[in-house]
């Protein structure tokens, strides 16, 4: 009853995405109509290329699985903090990690990565449960495509 649902009229991944191993694992979509700002539904401001030290605390959000057991959706919102870490398994240049049991799960792909001054500085993109290891796009690599893609659309 809370909730909103808007069509997708064209979408815009990116031109060199890589299925297999996740990289440049980035899309946008564009709305037949604006969205409706309220208490619920708000824009957020985008890390850009300045903003290119790693964000240490960090929270993301979505509706993935609540049980490594179980893949149900979530009905309500979640979000739980992250630490950013440097990691040998992630890409410094285009990819952010974080290593830990608390994290995103399954169903949560594509959800935000939100860090300091509450900037989306990421994108969720890929996990390794037995790592422990989740991986995310970074928004301020990928800046100047964004903005491309948003002019010329």
């Amino acid at each position: 009853k809370n909730s909103s649902c808007l069509s997708v009229e064209q979408d815009f991944p990116h031109q060199e995405y890589n299925n297999g191993n996740h990289t440049n694992d980035i899309m946008l979509l564009k709305f037949p109509t604006k969205a409706i700002f309220n208490k619920n539904v708000q824009p957020i401001v985008l890390a850009d290329m300045g903003d290119n030290k790693l964000p240490k605390k960090c929270v993301v959000a979505g509706w993935g699985a609540t049980r490594k057991d179980d893949e149900t959706m979530s009905l309500k919102l979640k979000e739980v903090n992250v630490t950013l870490t440097h990691d040998p398994l992630c890409s410094e240049k285009n990819e952010y990690c974080s290593k830990g049991e608390e994290g995103p799960a399954q169903g949560d792909s594509g959800g935000p990565l939100v860090c300091e001054d509450g900037k989306a500085f990421g994108v969720i993109s890929a996990n390794s449960p037995a790592l422990k290891l989740t991986k995310y796009t970074k928004i301020p690599y990928y800046r100047e495509w964004i903005d491309e893609i948003m002019k010329q659309n």
